[in-house]
């Protein structure tokens, strides 16, 4: 990314600013909107020193002054936007505003144990020697990870005032996470979406172990939800600003619709487990076992809806479950 890049004013008084990440996405877009002689910051980026000279480069250029954001909101706890909550709080005095659910989720993280071979397992990956099981989060994150107990809790259509006529409203999509929100600017009418609507690629969609039991129909009850907000401008996690979120909304239900299909034709010729279907569903390797987890556990996601819609089943036999299409 040019030093040039690094912030732009995408209309008068919100402000795109590019973090990079290491690892893919290598960019993700965090949002401030100004709100009278302040500022609301939408999302911080990973707790990296990339990342954080890159913000206060960023203010820098635009002539932001830090300690002028007084508000910090999460559309989800995830590490690369989440992830330095803690040490802006700190350095702005900021008040932290986040949906319970991902606030409950920010903390768990850190006690969340290594991989749960067991759930794994029971849905047909393959079990494999302690040293090339996935690691803690806590461990695998490091300091990358330094999120902020939040000072209010968000729930869905909450206004957030700004002043001089402007609110964000918080508009609650489940689904990539289960408090995940997306943010209306009004009256201007630009929604800042977090993962939820990306411009190019789909969010990971998956049925976690002590997570939402259809995480999949939660994120697809989402796109119709937002599709009756009146917005005029998408401001994305990832990739570039775009308009016309309904169309965008309709291409990711569609996406999904023709991948329970594809997963359907798969369990009605013989029972497969998560495991067999992904392998056939995602281009993984058997032998990344963070490739196979992620796949797993969303392929999940699209065989319990389809069992909710009717059109699978589910059987359990000597501790591993397989599914069968109707």
């Amino acid at each position: 990314m040019p030093e040039a890049a690094k912030a732009r004013e995408i209309l008068d008084g919100v402000v795109q600013v590019y973090l990079p990440l290491p690892m893919r996405p290598s960019i993700v877009n965090v949002y401030l909107v100004r709100a009278g002689d302040r500022w609301t910051l939408i999302d911080t980026g990973m707790n990296t020193e990339d990342s954080v000279a890159a913000f206060r480069g960023a203010l820098d250029e635009i002539g932001i002054d830090p300690h002028a954001i007084g508000r910090l909101v999460a559309t989800h706890h995830h590490v690369d936007h989440f992830g330095t909550s803690g040490p802006y709080r700190e350095l702005a005095h900021a008040e932290v505003y986040t949906h319970p659910l991902e606030a409950q989720a920010a903390v768990a993280i850190g006690q969340i144990p290594a991989e749960n071979t067991a759930y794994l397992a029971r849905h047909g990956v393959p079990v494999v020697p302690p040293d090339r099981r996935l690691p803690p989060p806590s461990r695998f994150f490091g300091t990358w990870y330094a999120p902020a107990e939040p000072d209010h809790l968000i729930a869905d259509e909450d206004e957030l005032p700004l002043g001089d006529g402007r609110s964000l409203q918080v508009v609650w999509t489940p689904g990539h996470t289960p408090g995940h929100c997306c943010l209306l600017l009004r009256p201007d009418g630009v929604l800042f979406v977090g993962d939820h609507l990306l411009p190019k690629i789909t969010p990971h969609v998956g049925l976690w172990p002590g997570g939402p039991e259809n995480p999949l129909g939660d994120f697809l009850g989402s796109h119709e939800k937002v599709q009756k907000l009146d917005a005029k401008l998408v401001c994305p996690a990832h990739g570039a600003v775009y308009e016309d979120h309904r169309r965008r909304a309709r291409q990711l239900i569609d996406f999904h619709r023709v991948r329970k299909l594809a997963m359907l034709e798969l369990i009605r010729r013989r029972p497969l487990t998560a495991y067999e279907v992904a392998l056939d569903a995602f281009a993984i390797a058997a032998d990344n076992r963070f490739q196979v987890f992620m796949a797993t556990v969303e392929t999940l996601a699209h065989l319990e809806l389809l069992r909710r819609e009717g059109r699978a089943l589910r059987h359990e036999q000597d501790g591993v479950v397989r599914y069968q299409g109707r």
